[in-house]
């Protein structure tokens, strides 16, 4: 049956046993099909070179106009002759479903197979904790730019923030802040370029939202705190009173300034004691060497390789390393520093005095296996007042000069 598709027209076709299918005269390849139940549904049809013949639905009549939909039909069929498969994107949109469902397959199809381990794990807590709460069930093709930044807005106002139930091993706690937001921002950025490569939609949304500006937080011990640690430290390993491989560990961030993932999976087949280096064979840099002094080989010496694991500071699992903050909480408060020490405050002290030392920019980079020079260049102004100091020797020598003569 061909005929001009009008309210009038599509309201007046009888629904019959079997579903009953009718032509637009107008736009060829625009059509209405009424089920046995009498339901009204407008669809475009299309044949691809392959000579595949696909059929998409539209949407039901009472949605949408007859007019709409026809408007519909003509920009699928004129996709459809440039080549376009609608009928497989509109397949793939309900695949995807929700942020939920695209989550899912984002962690399985591409970050499992491109990122580490540990930024698979951050990406999975992210999920979990801040995106599936606030836009989980949106749908990916409906979500807007506006639905982000509001999602950003409500992370950083600590509406996904929450304290969980308490575990053998403490409360974990749940945060909200600029800086969370914008490593979520960042996440939905990249989740929703894969929708894109995936077929899922055809922009992101996510892409130009600003993020918050963050002030980096570059605490580090000073020489009274390293003091009061060290000296705790000892007590501790005296007395036993915390374990030999937590406080070797904090040794060892302290006097190589590695970052926190490097030291707790460190294994004892990365340990080149005849060398006194490690060699990493992966790390947030990729494999890198890193050398090491006598203060950390002597803390080194305290530990005796176990049989039953293949990490220098395993846990109580042997298959896991052990976790070291609530050991850092218990010797960091003997020591009287505040909390606003963390364990990677230990790296931000290394690399500190280790240009106040005199060290260049470019050899703290180095040793701490940056990446990128820009990320050195925190600590310039330590470099600064290196330079302060060479600059009041070499007056003074000057002045010594003077009173000589």
């Amino acid at each position: 049956m061909r005929v001009k598709l009008t309210k009038r027209s599509v309201e007046a076709v009888a629904p019959e046993a079997k579903d009953v299918l009718v032509w637009d005269s107008e736009v060829p390849g625009f059509g209405l099909k009424v089920t046995p139940s009498g339901k009204r549904v407008y669809f475009a049809y299309y044949r691809m070179p392959s000579g595949q013949q696909r059929r998409p639905k539209i949407g039901e009549h009472g949605v949408l106009t007859v007019d709409q939909a026809r408007d519909i039909a003509r920009q699928w069929l004129a996709r459809a002759a440039a080549g376009e498969d609608v009928s497989k994107e509109k397949q793939a949109s309900r695949e995807a479903g929700t942020i939920a469902d695209l989550a899912t397959r984002y962690l399985t199809d591409y970050a499992e197979v491109y990122k580490k381990a540990r930024s698979v794990e951050t990406d999975r807590s992210n999920i979990k904790n801040h995106v599936l709460p606030l836009i989980g069930s949106v749908r990916v093709k409906d979500i807007t730019r506006q639905d982000i930044d509001r999602m950003k807005l409500a992370i950083r106002d600590g509406k996904s923030a929450r304290k969980l139930k308490a575990k053998p091993r403490g409360r974990r706690v749940i945060k909200g802040g600029e800086g969370i937001a914008n490593r979520v921002l960042a996440l939905i950025s990249k989740m929703m370029s894969c929708a894109v490569e995936w077929g899922l939609r055809d922009d992101n949304p996510a892409r130009g939202i600003r993020k918050f500006e963050e002030h980096r937080k570059d605490r580090f011990l000073d020489e009274q705190e390293i003091g009061r640690l060290l000296k705790v430290l000892d007590a501790a390993d005296a007395s036993r009173s915390a374990p030999i491989t937590g406080t070797t560990a904090i040794r060892l961030l302290l006097f190589t300034g590695m970052r926190y993932s490097e030291v707790m999976e460190l294994k004892w087949g990365e340990v080149d004691a005849s060398r006194q280096c490690f060699r990493l064979v992966d790390s947030k840099t990729g494999a890198r060497v890193i050398p090491y002094g006598k203060p950390a080989a002597k803390a080194l010496e305290a530990l005796r390789r176990g049989a039953a694991s293949d990490y220098v500071f395993p846990g109580s699992k042997a298959d896991k390393p052990l976790a070291l903050r609530r050991v850092w909480y218990q010797l960091r408060d003997a020591a009287g520093i505040d909390a606003s020490a963390t364990l990677h405050t230990l790296r931000h002290t290394y690399a500190s005095w280790s240009v106040m030392s005199g060290q260049s920019l470019h050899q703290v980079g180095a040793t701490l296996g940056h990446k990128s020079p820009q990320t050195t260049m925190r600590y310039a102004d330590h470099a600064m007042e290196a330079i302060r100091g060479y600059s009041e020797a070499t007056s003074a020598m000057f002045l010594d000069m003077q009173r000589r003569k």
